[in-house]
């Protein structure tokens, strides 16, 4: 649920260069002995080094660590590097906990090779401070396996990272994580940035998508990732509001977000397991659980920056108009396509909002704000023949340029 094609990927590489951090020696600090027990149980990995160095004061070097795994069948191989980690400041919190006061990674590189597929990444440099490590028992329960994941660290950043697939490049400025919380709960507010991954005009043409962005003005792609993410943790409960936001630089954004209560502990440890792992969730065991979740919030919205004013004229000549006729016929299209969903006032308000917009494109909003409590198994069961009563279960909304 945390927190996101290339730039999802890219985000999850520089998380998994920090994870690698640790090697297991009986003379390494508790600390890095805890974090790759959690590493081992997390992805299922086992990591080698050349050397590791302690001073007795907390301080930790690990030479040329390395996380392998031969291809299988259809999976790929994958490799990932680190020539050294740097641990300082290492405190012992208490209750299991411990926290690195910062670390540092130098020459890190993934390579994923197999019949389909050839990646590989490079991060430079990379860093983490206030990194937190819990220490976790054999039989751990949810929320201890919850406290265990990387993401507890007060700022991550990676540098500059390149990737590379089938002899195309695509650059990143940096990725920083930030979390400011309390590490024995887990409750706090998250945010991850992906600045300027830039897609040039050659990795554009083999994706098949650069003849018509060259049409419309643009020689390449400069993306931004954005993350926003709230978590409370209470009990065997906790809750849960993101939002992730993607922004064409001169084109236009969008972002998704959610509001989440209600969520068993165990349900959200289960998907973490899932993902850091690479496989998929049980979903047949984790819809039961899921039933209770209720839903309070969720939002779609767009901002324009240039990309509306210049598909106007080429969706117009496909439909054999002039850009004029053809920009007048979209809100009376849309009120007529949503009349059939037996909710007149949604479409009146969307005819209204897609007017306004169109004549100024600036941004459209859709939300959901339900007026009374909606939870996930109130929502599956929902009468599909009548979806006006959805709308107004969901209280969505839309609205333009505000």
């Amino acid at each position: 649920m945390r927190a996101y094609p290339t730039s999802l990927m890219i985000a999850c590489l520089t998380s998994a260069a920090l994870l690698p951090g640790l090697a297991q020696a009986e003379d390494a600090p508790p600390a890095v002995q805890a974090f790759l027990a959690n590493v081992e149980r997390q992805i299922a990995l086992k990591p080698t080094y050349d050397a590791l160095k302690t001073d007795g004061s907390g301080n930790v070097t690990i030479t040329n660590l390395t996380l392998a795994k031969p291809a299988e069948g259809e999976n790929p191989s994958f490799t990932l590097k680190t020539a050294e980690i740097t641990f300082t400041g290492i405190t012992d919190e208490g209750q299991s906990l411990y926290q690195v006061g910062k670390a540092g990674f130098t020459n890190t590189s993934l390579e994923v090779k197999g019949k389909d597929v050839n990646i590989t990444a490079s991060i430079p440099q990379a860093t983490a401070e206030g990194w937190y490590i819990r220490a976790l028992g054999a039989t751990p329960t949810p929320a201890e396996e919850l406290l265990a994941s990387p993401s507890f660290a007060r700022r991550i950043e990676s540098g500059k990272v390149t990737f590379t697939a089938e002899g195309q490049s695509i650059g990143v400025d940096n990725i920083v994580s930030t979390w400011d919380g309390d590490p024995r709960t887990g409750s706090g507010a998250f945010g991850l940035t992906v600045s300027n991954i830039a897609i040039p005009e050659s990795v554009l043409a083999v994706m098949g998508e650069g003849g018509m962005l060259k049409q419309l003005g643009y020689s390449g792609l400069n993306l931004d990732l954005a993350t926003t993410g709230d978590m409370k943790v209470s009990g065997d409960k906790m809750s849960y509001s993101f939002t992730v936001g993607l922004t064409g630089r001169d084109i236009g954004a969008l972002s998704v977000g959610a509001a989440l209560d209600e969520i068993p502990v165990s349900a959200y440890a289960t998907l973490m397991k899932a993902q850091t792992e690479g496989k998929e969730p049980d979903y047949a065991a984790l819809m039961p659980q899921l039933q209770g979740v209720q839903v309070t919030g969720g939002s779609l919205r767009f901002e324009d920056k240039s990309i509306v004013n210049k598909l106007m004229p080429v969706f117009a000549a496909a439909q054999g108009l002039d850009e004029k006729t053809y920009r007048a016929s979209i809100a009376p299209t849309v009120q007529l396509m949503l009349l059939q969903l037996q909710n007149e006032a949604f479409a009146k308000q969307a005819a209204e909002a897609v007017t306004a917009f169109f004549a100024d494109p600036k941004s459209l909003t859709i939300t959901a704000k339900p007026p009374a409590k909606l939870t996930v198994s109130d929502i599956s069961a929902m009468d599909p023949n009548k979806p006006g009563e959805s709308i107004t279960k969901l209280g969505l909304s839309i609205t333009a340029n505000d």
